[in-house]
């Protein structure tokens, strides 16, 4: 059988150990109103705790086999590989991956709008420097503009620190994640539908 097979005989035998219970009667009174016949009585539960113990039994065999499949049964979806077991925990656990991203996304963002205002801000105290330095003379020397910004802007430097170049890193991880999420369902389903397992 395909684990797609199993999976689809572990959703009703769930079903059946789920709601196998509530028509189950494992004990009983029984008075001279309403007696109750204990032979009859002890056949129906002792069935009802088999079939039970039947189903459970099969559940654990299917479940069992599907998690050795998973654990051995290779998959690559985008750049990501590893095992079926392995791209289901990480399906499960991309939103910390997604988290990341976001985290990248926002600081570059709030640090781009920082330096941007930063420079603003140098360039606005570099022209009123200029302005009461240099006054109103038109015949000033651009010699002289060029060596005073040049000093100016060389003591009160403005620099974006990105060690990690962030938006290469956030191209990349966009591009994991989407790879990802886009193929891991069909890539998963292909992969349960062609691998075979016994129980």
């Amino acid at each position: 059988m395909s684990v797609t097979q199993a999976l689809a005989e572990l959703k009703l035998l769930r079903k059946r150990l789920d709601h196998g219970l509530y028509s189950v009667k494992w004990t009983d009174v029984s008075t001279k109103q309403s007696p109750v016949n204990v032979d009859k009585f002890a056949v129906s539960a002792k069935a009802s705790l088999q079939s039970y113990t039947d189903l459970y039994n099969r559940y654990i065999a299917l479940k069992t086999a599907i998690v050795r499949a998973n654990s051995e049964t290779k998959v690559k979806i985008g750049s990501w590989e590893g095992s079926v077991a392995d791209a289901i925990e990480y399906k499960r656990s991309i939103d910390f991956k997604k988290s990341l991203l976001e985290s990248m996304r926002d600081q570059l963002l709030q640090t781009r709008s920082t330096y941007e205002q930063e420079q603003s801000r140098l360039n606005d105290r570099l022209e009123r420097l200029l302005t009461s330095e240099l006054g109103k003379d038109v015949r000033t020397n651009p010699e002289t503009i060029t060596a005073l910004t040049n000093t100016f802007r060389e003591n009160n430097r403005v620099d974006l620190v990105d060690p990690l170049d962030l938006a290469t890193q956030i191209k990349n991880l966009e591009q994991e994640i989407d790879s990802f999420e886009t193929n891991v369902d069909w890539v998963l389903s292909e992969a349960n539908g062609r691998t075979l397992i016994s129980c």
